[in-house]
């Protein structure tokens, strides 16, 4: 699983643990349980991906080989490419 921060909960933090759900099903396809299916169609049409995925791999790569300790290498190194590139959204 992909992960760059530990869980914030809704209880502690409405907002942070809303972003952190929908970014997370965003760029790896994390919690999509949260998100009904038939849903999708609609959210895709409306927000194509776009080679969003690829992108942001791409990105992540580039942060984590100017910073080796960051957590952006950390993910890296434990295969978020893989993982992000393997997004149900982009299937």
């Amino acid at each position: 699983m992909l992960h760059m921060r530990d869980d914030v909960a809704a209880t502690d933090d409405p907002e942070s643990h809303l972003l952190q759900i929908a970014t997370g099903w965003d760029v790896a396809g994390l919690r999509p349980e949260e998100f009904p299916a038939e849903m999708w169609p609609d959210i895709l049409a409306r927000y194509p991906r776009l080679g969003f995925g690829d992108e942001f791999v791409s990105c992540f790569e580039d942060q984590a080989s100017r910073k080796p300790g960051s957590a952006a290498a950390g993910s890296i190194a434990n295969d978020a490419a893989a993982r992000i590139k393997a997004n149900p959204l982009d299937g």
